[in-house]
């Protein structure tokens, strides 16, 4: 097990950490389905959504 799969917190940390270097904002929709959205850090416009962080993070892989 790796340590992401022990700390999920520090996944997101991590995550958010690394979507911040990319020039975005990570959130999660308050309301359900609760998706998450990369926001542009500039303008705050939506640039990808995803209903979980494996997408985000494929998403910033690429």
């Amino acid at each position: 097990m790796n340590r992401t799969e022990e700390d999920p917190t520090g996944r997101l940390r991590e995550l958010t950490d690394r979507a911040t270097r990319a020039g975005y904002c990570l959130v999660r929709d308050p309301v359900p389905p609760h998706d998450w959205k990369l926001l542009d850090a500039e303008d705050g416009d939506v640039v990808v959504f995803a209903a979980n962080l494996e997408r985000i993070e494929q998403w910033l892989d690429t």
